[in-house]
């Protein structure tokens, strides 16, 4: 297995205990699209990168610029970090990824991590679910009505060794999960999850554009539900009338 380093291009302790956000791909995309979101939206900086022999070999190209697809931006006016990945976390890299991600956010003596990520959809329902190794937070989030809790089921990956971590170390480590569609990128469940971050930190951020995407996106698939019952039924009577024999 090829070293995990983490890369830093700015000085992050300028910020005092800052909140630590990790976005990582899953169900729907959910934690990559609303850590972008949260990037967009409070205008943070770049502030460093993430690599390993086992990643990918690509870039993510924003606004003209390409970028690493594993980075690090921070906000030192919103006392904020976010470490987002546009790439799948290889099975193999997910306990060096997770301890990494836990050394750094001590290094920049983190109040907090919170992960954000998508979780199967059940009956269109849409819930929002979370699960924390400080039970406090959770407590806090249910009593609010932000999110439900979840008393038995498992996680996996970078997110599943870090909530372990926590728990042993007694260090907070949240995830908030969004039910979201499994087939295609599901902005609607990136926008949910967002708005119990940001109830649960009081920050203010923006979900009109991931709304929009979403609701562009259902109406797309709409038509293209549509589409495919009719190629399913052949030609209208309008188009050839039936035939009797």
């Amino acid at each position: 297995m090829g070293a995990v380093e983490i890369h830093k291009i700015a000085n992050l302790k300028k910020l005092k205990n800052p909140l630590v956000v990790v976005g990582l791909p899953g169900t729907g995309l959910v934690g990559s699209v609303a850590a972008s979101h949260i990037v967009d939206a409070l205008s943070m900086s770049f502030g460093g990168y993430i690599s390993s022999p086992e990643f990918a070999p690509l870039a993510a190209i924003h606004d003209y610029k390409p970028m690493p697809a594993a980075r690090i931006h921070y906000s030192q006016k919103h006392n904020l970090i976010v470490i987002i990945s546009e790439m799948t976390i290889p099975v193999s890299s997910s306990l060096e990824v997770a301890d990494k991600l836990y050394e750094f956010a001590k290094s920049v003596n983190a109040s907090g991590i919170i992960s954000l990520g998508g979780i199967s959809l059940q009956e269109g329902k849409r819930h929002v679910y979370i699960v924390s190794s400080d039970q406090t937070i959770v407590k806090k989030a249910t009593s609010k009505k932000i999110a439900k809790p979840i008393k038995e089921g498992a996680t996996t990956g970078v997110t599943g060794v870090l909530l372990t971590k926590g728990t042993l170390e007694k260090f907070p480590i949240t995830t908030i999960l969004a039910e979201s569609s499994e087939e295609y990128l599901d902005p609607k469940a990136a926008s949910n999850a967002l708005r119990a971050f940001a109830k649960m930190t009081d920050m203010k951020i923006n979900t009109a554009k991931l709304d929009k995407e979403a609701r562009e996106l259902s109406e797309s698939l709409k038509e293209s539900v549509i589409k495919a019952r009719i190629s399913k039924k052949g030609p209208s009577s309008e188009e050839g009338g039936t035939m009797y024999g």
